[in-house]
Order: C-alpha cells, then structure tokens, then sequence
C-alpha cells in the first residue's frame, strides 16, 4: 500500500492568479442569453466551425459559468465569480451581435452588462480553486454543505 508523503498533501482550496468581479444570479442568465443569441446567430450566418463559433459568441464558457453558480448556490453565497478576462468574451458576443444582426434587446442587455461589468474590474476579488471550480479566496461557504 502506498502512502503520501506529509509534504505531498494538497490544500483544499489553490489559490488561483486571476482575479474576478461578483456576478449574481440574474446576470448569470442575462450573460448567458446573450451567449446563447450570439452563438445562434452566428451559427446561422456563418460558415465558421463550432470551435471557433463557441469563442466568438463565448458560449463555450456557459458550462463553467453553471459550474461556478452551484458551487456558490450549494455553499450557500451570494456571487458567482466571472473572470475580468473573461468580460472580453462577452465584449466578442456583442461586437459579433451587431455584426450578424442579433436581436436589440438583447444587445442591449450585453451593453448594461459590459458596462456594469466594467465598473466592478477595479473592485475584482482573488480566487481559488474548490472541487476544481472556481470560487472567490475570501469567502467562507457553509462548512455544513460539502460536495
């Protein structure tokens, strides 16, 4: 039987080098309609593959987006970590939205959000990564609520 070594042990929680801004649930799904549209109308009007059409629209990052939101939901917090990097994927969505004729209301709501988004970069949070999930370093979930 092998054993680990004492200084072989992980922490719980890495700390992560990107920093973040604190999304809340509705600007989860507002974010993620806006993805979902761009994905779809560039899928419709263009010829480009699915790789490249999931980096254009940033619907690529929708399944770690979810991820992070339950992690939050189960330990009980409030926000759900967006990376200040990944605020330029939404900026792509909604260059490419107006490129591709994407619905007004929804480009609307990707330019409250850019703008929203870009006020909070100055006050981005450090993270860390738990269960393989990204979460913000100085927040304590409810220890009672483990994965």
């Amino acid at each position: 039987m092998f054993r680990r070594r004492h200084d072989e042990r992980r922490a719980p929680s890495a700390p992560v080098a990107s920093d973040a801004i604190e999304i809340v649930a509705r600007e989860l799904v507002a974010l993620v309609g806006v993805f979902e549209h761009a994905h779809a109308r560039i899928s419709e009007l263009s010829d480009a593959g699915g790789k490249r059409i999931a980096g254009a629209s940033g619907s690529g990052l929708i399944p770690a987006l979810y991820a992070r939101a339950g992690l939050a939901s189960v330990q009980g917090l409030r926000g759900i970590p967006l990376l200040v990097d990944e605020i330029g994927l939404l900026e792509a969505a909604v260059i490419n939205l107006e490129s591709y004729e994407g619905n007004e209301v929804v480009l609307v709501t990707g330019y409250e959000l850019l703008d929203d988004f870009a006020r909070r970069e100055r006050n981005s949070r450090p993270l860390r990564r738990r269960h393989g999930i990204l979460t913000f370093a100085d927040e304590v979930g409810d220890p009672t609520q483990v994965l």
